[in-house]
């Protein structure tokens, strides 16, 4: 299931209803995995399933939207903070809208108390679905995030395979050969979160190379021009 941060309340929705229908472990012998990727601060104008014009690659995700769920009808409506991401991941836990979040201007009075138990992984947990996630700290709803069964999360921006997103790839890849090892045959629900593009936005030199970008770390001086360089949007002012 791919989407991006404007496309939140669909995704949720989504989810949510197909888990009402599924009901409990018992009632279904045959339920969905369910791996659902969030990026961070990125563009969907950065892949070709959103923007068929863009000049950026990127295989494995194409690959995931071609053969799943892409989201993109849906809008953040606002924030309450500077932080976006805050408030938008509240809304993917809780499926509810902007205004309505158990954080933020008159939350005692727009969301119910018990709303932790109605969360993603409170929903998946109790439908019987192993739950497991893998994301950024912080900037996200900690009683929430608590409840999933199994939980590797860390920030990692660095440029290298272990500091950066690909340690998130890492967690899944672990956690789906423990489930083999295992035997295990409860059906899952992954939260698999990258801590990139999100300033700072360091990549391995070798993917950087081929748009003629590098790790820049003069703040005194502008990184190198070079024509291998995506051209700007129109909106980067």
């Amino acid at each position: 299931m791919m989407f991006h941060r404007r496309s939140i309340i669909a995704a949720v929705a989504a989810v949510l209803s197909v888990m009402a229908s599924f009901g409990h472990a018992a009632d279904a012998p045959k339920r969905p995995n369910i791996l659902f990727i969030l990026v961070d601060d990125q563009s969907p104008f950065d892949f070709k399933f959103y923007n068929p014009v863009s000049t950026l690659h990127s295989p494995n995700i194409d690959r995931l939207a071609a053969e799943g769920m892409v989201f993109d009808g849906a809008y953040h409506m606002g924030s309450f903070s500077g932080a976006v991401c805050t408030p938008s991941r509240h809304m993917i836990m809780t499926g509810r809208t902007v205004w309505h979040l158990p954080i933020g201007p008159g939350a005692k009075d727009h969301c119910p108390p018990e709303i932790v138990q109605n969360t993603i992984p409170a929903v998946f947990n109790r439908a019987g679905y192993a739950t497991m996630r893998t994301c950024k700290m912080g900037n996200s709803y900690e009683g929430a995030n608590k409840l999933f069964t199994v939980r590797r999360d860390a920030t990692k921006r660095g440029d290298t395979d272990e500091t950066g997103s690909a340690w998130h790839g890492e967690q899944v890849l672990n956690y789906l050969h423990e489930r083999e090892t295992a035997k295990e045959t409860k059906p899952f629900l992954i939260y698999f979160g990258f801590s990139h593009p999100h300033d700072t936005r360091d990549g391995r030199p070798e993917l950087l190379e081929k748009y003629g970008a590098v790790n820049h770390t003069d703040k005194d001086a502008l990184p190198p021009v070079n024509p291998k360089q995506p051209a700007l949007p129109a909106n980067y002012l």
